[in-house]
């Protein structure tokens, strides 16, 4: 049992790694590939911006899947779609390169509304792994005033493991597009410059995330679609879950979401590009993008844990911006020599921001089902507002030759995502806003 319990946090962590390879990997990489394709910055939007904009596009195609298909097969596919994607980048036409970039997008789109959900799952894989064999937990068991989890554990066990996979899960989101960042240049110069080998090698880890991924279905113990994992009943008709669109807690968490990755996508795509413009070599300055990556690592681990001890997550959401304000402020300032710094700073916002988010999406719902509406309307929407990010930053240094006032752009961003995660982390679950959320809700 414990084991397969191991066999499902490793998943977890391949999973992850999966999601942000084909983002780094084409960061580090964009001077090649605009030099040897001679492409503009419009026809660079395609591999910086449409990727992004596919997030927020096809995460609304998330919920229609899991209602019909187990929750890991549909996670299946979609690494399937974006292992070949990646793959394919390394043919030597344009046409395919884009089709690959975007395909793979599509593929992580989903995959990344299905993250939280995931996560639910095999949380509560391990709470039923825990369960007395021969033995099923009753109503009448759970003592009065407290709140149990569906398989009968008190929630603050569940919390406690909700909060440590989701911090494993972003951390490793966090840090695998820095690794990918890093690597690929030297990888390139080891093959002689050939970069586009490197674009499809970053395929390799995908088909393993698939694989674990085809296991872990297979080994689920109530394996089901999403439709049928639903664990907390509506208490009373007059308590019928508000709609996803009138819901101050789904639009606060989608700001916080969409402005937090327009930050973190904008990052990914220039800040290799803004340091190589201040005359930092190719290989430093996408290890610059690793250290920001490597930072993110922390705060991803240790805020999800934080925020299912906390009641209330707004004030947290206000400290997970500040260290992004002072990072940005120091590039502002071009204090060059201190770049590691100011990159690590933003890795420890970005970590945090990211976990925070994913963490309120199972802390702002009852259920998986409302897991997955909150993660699908959060991406959705936020992915699209993402997408803004790097094309307004391009298209304002295009304009104005210089990166100072697309990073005040940036920096000005920072205090409505600020708000919303204040709002978003207030007690409140999604589709009951009158009522306090007393305590984590199990999986």
């Amino acid at each position: 049992m414990k084991l397969r319990i191991a066999f499902a946090v490793g998943t977890v962590v391949v999973f992850g790694l999966s999601l942000r390879l084909l983002f780094g990997s084409t960061s580090a990489l964009t001077s090649d590939i605009a030099d040897f394709y001679s492409a503009n910055s419009t026809s660079m939007a395609f591999l910086t911006t449409g990727p992004v904009i596919c997030l927020g596009v096809f995460a609304a195609t998330a919920r229609y899947f899991v209602r019909r298909a187990q929750v890991a097969h549909v996670l299946v596919v979609c690494l399937s779609l974006v292992a070949v994607g990646t793959a394919i980048r390394a043919v030597p036409s344009w046409p395919i390169l884009v089709v690959g970039t975007l395909v793979a997008a599509a593929g992580i789109a989903v995959a990344n509304v299905l993250g939280p959900v995931f996560v639910r799952l095999v949380v509560r894989e391990w709470s039923l792994s825990e369960r007395p064999r021969g033995r099923e937990w009753s109503l009448s068991e759970r003592p009065r005033g407290r709140e149990w989890s569906s398989t009968g554990e008190p929630d603050a066990a569940a919390g406690r493991r909700l909060g440590l996979l989701t911090g494993v899960l972003t951390a490793v989101i966090s840090a695998s597009a820095g690794v990918a960042s890093g690597v690929s240049v030297p990888l390139a110069e080891a093959f002689d410059g050939g970069w586009r080998i490197v674009l499809g090698l970053w395929s390799i880890p995908v088909v393993l995330a698939a694989g674990c991924m085809a296991i872990f279905g297979r080994t689920l113990s109530r394996g089901r679609a999403v439709a049928g994992s639903a664990t907390v009943p509506d208490a009373a008709p007059s308590r019928r879950r508000a709609g996803v669109l009138t819901s101050p807690v789904a639009w606060s968490l989608t700001a916080f979401m969409g402005l937090q990755s327009l930050m973190a996508y904008s990052l990914i795509a220039w800040l290799p590009t803004i340091f190589r413009d201040r005359g930092v070599d190719a290989r430093d300055a996408g290890l610059l993008l690793t250290a920001l990556s490597v930072s993110s690592v922390l705060t991803a681990l240790t805020v999800p844990s934080l925020a299912t001890r906390l009641g209330n997550q707004s004030a947290l959401a206000v400290a997970v911006t500040l260290p992004t304000c002072v990072g940005l402020l120091g590039i502002v300032s071009s204090a060059d020599s201190w770049a590691l710094v100011w990159a690590v700073l933003l890795g420890l916002g970005q970590g945090g921001q990211l976990s925070l988010a994913m963490t309120l999406m199972n802390l702002r719902a009852s259920n998986a089902r409302d897991a997955a509406t909150l993660s699908s309307v959060a991406q959705t929407v936020g992915y699209v507002l993402a997408a803004a990010g790097p094309l307004v930053c391009g298209a304002v240094r295009s304009a104005t030759q210089r990166w100072e006032p697309s990073l005040v752009f940036l920096l000005v961003v920072t205090v409505p995502m600020a708000a919303a995660g204040a709002v978003a982390g207030r007690r409140v679950v999604f589709g009951s806003e009158a009522e306090p959320a007393d305590a984590v809700r199990g999986s």
